[in-house]
C-alpha cells in the first residue's frame, strides 16, 4: 500500500510576478527569510524616518494572524529605542472575498476586521490582485498596492508534483481526489490524507478544508484500521468531527467558532478564553507530532525562555 499525505503550499494562481517578489511562510526556511527581510526594512524606516509598507495578500487566519503578530512585534520594539517604530508600520491586508476570515461566522469577521482597523492597518476586501512587482501589488481595476514587503498567504493547494500523477482523479488545487475509507478512485491500494486529498463528505456539497483538525484526524483514522484492512477487513467511511476553528490576534484578542460537537455547538467565544483555547489547540497539535513527552519538553523549555530572555528578540 502507498499512503500519500503531503500536505500543502500556497497557491499563487500562477499570477505574474508573484513568486518573484513576494515571501511565503509555508516552512520555516521561508518564515526566517521573510524575517531576515523585515529586520532589514525596519533597519531602513529607522534610519530614513520613512514609513515601512506591508501588505499581505490573504484575509485567511494566516494573513490576519501574521498582521497582527507584526503589530505587537513592533509595539513591543518601541521599548528598545525606537519610540515610533511602531507608527512607520503602515500595514495592508487584501482579501479577495467579500470578508476577512470567510471561514468563520460574520460576526468573527467583522469584528476581526474592525479590530485591525483600530491597530491603524488598511483592509481591502472585494479586491483581486492579477499581479505584482518591486512596487507592490496590482488590482484588476489597475490600481497598484504599493508595498516594500510583499507576503502571499492566499489560499492553498498541494504540491506541484501531485498534478495529474500517476493517472490519478485530481482537483483543480492538484488535491487527489479520494472515497470515504481515504482510497483514491482508481487504485484502492493507494491511500491519501490531510491537506493534499480531498474528501467530500456523504451528506455533504463541498470538500473537507485543508486543516490540521482534518489530517489528524484522518490519520488517526487510517492508523486504527490500516492493518485490519491488509487483513481482509473492510475499512470504515472517515466521519469528520467539527472541534470548532479559532484565530488569535496575537495579544490584543481572540475568536473562536464552536463545531457541532461538545456543549454550546456553533457559538462564538472571544477574549482570554478564546486566547486559551486557541493556545491549547497549539499545545494538542504539538503533541500529536512529538508525543507527550517530548510536547513536556518543548513546552517547559518556552516558559523557560520566557523568564530569562527578553519579549522581543531584535537579531
Amino acid at each position: 500500500a502507498l499512503v500519500l499525505a503531503l500536505g500543502s503550499q500556497a497557491d499563487d494562481a500562477c499570477l505574474p510576478g508573484v513568486r518573484d517578489v513576494c515571501h511565503f511562510i509555508d516552512s520555516q526556511p521561508q518564515a526566517e527569510a521573510f524575517q531576515a527581510a523585515l529586520r532589514c526594512e525596519a533597519l531602513r524606516s529607522a534610519v530614513n524616518d520613512d514609513a515601512l509598507r506591508v501588505v499581505i495578500a490573504g484575509g485567511g487566519a494566516t494573513g490576519v494572524e501574521l498582521a497582527a503578530e507584526l503589530s505587537r512585534t513592533f509595539a513591543l520594539a518601541a521599548g528598545y529605542g525606537d519610540p515610533r517604530i511602531g507608527e512607520r508600520l503602515k500595514l495592508t491586508l487584501v482579501e479577495r472575498g467579500p470578508r476577512v476570515l470567510g471561514a468563520f461566522p460574520p460576526e468573527v469577521s467583522e469584528s476581526t476586521q474592525a479590530g485591525l482597523e483600530r491597530l491603524g492597518f488598511r483592509v481591502l476586501t472585494d479586491t483581486r490582485i492579477v499581479c505584482a512587482d518591486r512596487d507592490g501589488f496590482y488590482r484588476d481595476d489597475g490600481q497598484l498596492i504599493p508595498g516594500d514587503l510583499l507576503v502571499w498567504a492566499a489560499g492553498v493547494k498541494a504540491p506541484d508534483v501531485l498534478q495529474g500523477i500517476g493517472g490519478l482523479l485530481t482537483n483543480d488545487a492538484n488535491q487527489i481526489v479520494v472515497r470515504p475509507t481515504l482510497q483514491t478512485a482508481q487504485d484502492e491500494r493507494i491511500f491519501a490524507l490531510g491537506d493534499c486529498a480531498s474528501l467530500v463528505p456523504a451528506k455533504g456539497e463541498c470538500p473537507l478544508p485543508p486543516t490540521a483538525q482534518v489530517a489528524t484526524q484522518q490519520a488517526a483514522h487510517l492508523g486504527r484500521h490500516l492493518g485490519a484492512w491488509f487483513e481482509g477487513r473492510a475499512i470504515p467511511p472517515f466521519v469528520y468531527r467539527d472541534p470548532g476553528a479559532s484565530v488569535s490576534l496575537s495579544g490584543y484578542n481572540a475568536f473562536g467558532a464552536l463545531g457541532r460537537f461538545g456543549f454550546f455547538k456553533g457559538g462564538i467565544v472571544r477574549g482570554r478564553f478564546a486566547q486559551w483555547s486557541h493556545a491549547m489547540l497549539y499545545r494538542r497539535h504539538q503533541h500529536a507530532l512529538h508525543g507527550f513527552a517530548r510536547a513536556t519538553v518543548l513546552l517547559g523549555a518556552e516558559k523557560l525562555g520566557g523568564l530569562r530572555g527578553p519579549r522581543t528578540r531584535l537579531a
